[in-house]
């Protein structure tokens, strides 16, 4: 779209109003760039696609100079002073306000959790600027159309086809040329390739009827509380990560209910099948400290898990914290504890609860295709699903319905009351009987498989009873 249009705006159109514009989002867009170049430089370039986009000449300047440097690949040479060099060798320095200016600029957001946002607003004054533009190219062209209408509406279609593609990113890619990659993918489940098979979560039942977890799923994992969800979903983190050390790969774990040394301490009592209380009672034998202990933490020492468990997180931060996982710590599946602990990004006041969750469940769907990882998302079920007394269902997801249309499978972890009323005696020697429900898998089949929960230790593992292929589909 040609920025001269802008110029021959009469006063019809705009009077003296000011084209849309805001400075301060620029700004906080270069801001972010500056401070974190890495981890925001894809997401910005993605959508902001060239230097008109900005308004003002000298972050247009500014924003240039990084695409060329971005277009170098040396990404990770930008920085306050590389891009004031640069742009001083351009001779440009002066006009853009001088180092001073780009200092201000570095400082202007205190962190890059909000750079979406911030690019939005920037895109959307962008369009505005170029829907004016062309609003006034087509009142002058409607005036000397001289009979030509269809030609006129056929170019005004186009006018406008070319604005929507500013926000549009496009992926349309024609079937015979992503025939090959396909015949690789069979090629490759033929073979029984690991990185295609999907992660084995250590329990046999369950990963017979997934056939394992695949890069791009999200999997919600959702119970009442104190069911043992986040028990489970450690459990498969360190069976996950046990497979995965092999091959130089790694586990991340988001905990936003609990602290890492609450996390570690249960994967020790887990490992060394020792009674949590009786850690926290100070009641070890010399015996389960010397040797059960001690060797539990070797092997979890082995186990390449990353956790980070700051509480609240964005779905915004959540996305920038798991790139950097993915780049350097070569995290090949992510666990999120949980959902309805985390907080919306932006500040949409008059979005409900529900709305929340959804937009959030929509974006880590998102960020599992991005990152091409699966993640296993945890949630909580409404109260409805412990007043009915029977197996949980898909509807007593809280929140939202919109987590059932993007997942890929979801498993409902569920336990009957009875069990928990048995003799503490009985738990202790045999456990207790629980069910995973895959109560939703886009690729395959659902059905319940049993799993027999160990709560002295924090531990689930296979169960023992007799094979329950027979229960009914559900």
């Amino acid at each position: 779209m040609a920025n001269s249009r802008l110029e021959n705006i009469g006063p019809l159109l705009v009077g003296d109003r000011p084209l849309p514009h805001s400075l301060e989002a620029e700004r906080a867009v270069i801001s972010c760039l500056l401070q974190d170049t890495r981890n925001t430089i894809d997401l910005v370039f993605a959508k902001l696609r060239t230097e008109e986009c900005f308004y003002s000449p000298a972050h247009r300047t500014i924003y240039n100079t990084m695409s060329e440097m971005r277009s170098e690949m040396v990404i990770s040479q930008i920085d306050p002073v590389t891009v004031i060099e640069r742009i001083e060798r351009q001779g440009n320095l002066e006009e853009i306000g001088g180092e001073d200016y780009i200092a201000h600029i570095l400082n202007v957001v205190p962190t890059t959790a909000n750079v979406e946002t911030y690019v939005d607003c920037v895109l959307e004054a962008h369009i505005l600027r170029n829907l004016i533009g062309a609003c006034a190219d087509i009142a002058g062209r409607c005036y000397d159309a001289e009979g030509n209408v269809p030609e006129l509406i056929d170019a005004v279609e186009q006018e406008i086809l070319n604005i929507t593609e500013l926000q549009t990113d496009t992926r349309t890619v024609c079937l015979r040329d992503v025939i090959k990659d396909a015949v690789d993918y069979l090629e490759s489940l033929h073979r029984r390739d690991p990185s295609v098979m999907g992660m084995r979560t250590g329990f046999a039942d369950l990963d017979n009827l997934l056939t394992g977890l695949k890069p791009g799923e999200l999997i919600i994992l959702a119970a009442r509380p104190s069911i043992g969800k986040t028990t489970l979903a450690l459990n498969m983190a360190r069976n996950i990560a046990h497979d995965l050390a092999e091959r130089g790969r790694a586990v991340g774990v988001f905990s936003m209910e609990m602290g890492a040394p609450q996390l570690v301490l249960r994967l020790v009592c887990s490992e060394a099948r020792i009674n949590m209380k009786d850690v926290r009672d100070g009641k070890l034998t010399p015996a389960q400290w010397g040797v059960d202990i001690i060797q539990a933490c070797d092997v979890l020492s082995n186990s390449p898990i990353f956790i980070d468990d700051m509480p609240q997180i964005s779905s915004v931060e959540l996305r920038q914290k798991a790139r950097r996982m993915k780049q350097n710590d070569n995290v090949d599946i992510i666990f999120v504890d949980y959902l309805q602990l985390m907080r919306p990004s932006g500040n949409n006041r008059n979005a409900s609860r529900e709305q929340e969750v959804s937009k959030m469940s929509r974006e880590i769907k998102a960020l599992a295709k991005e990152l091409e990882i699966p993640i296993v998302l945890l949630a909580q079920l409404n109260r409805q699903a412990e007043q009915s007394g029977g197996r949980p269902k898909l509807s007593h997801l809280r929140e939202s319905g919109a987590i059932e249309q993007d997942a890929d499978i979801v498993l409902l972890l569920h336990r009957e009351r009875e069990a928990d009323m048995a003799p503490p005696d009985d738990i202790l020697k045999n456990g207790v009987e629980c069910e995973i429900i895959v109560a939703k898998n886009r690729n395959g089949e659902t059905g319940i498989r049993k799993l027999t929960f160990l709560p002295q230790y924090t531990r689930f593992e296979n169960f023992t009873g007799i094979s329950d292929d027979d229960v009914p589909q559900y």
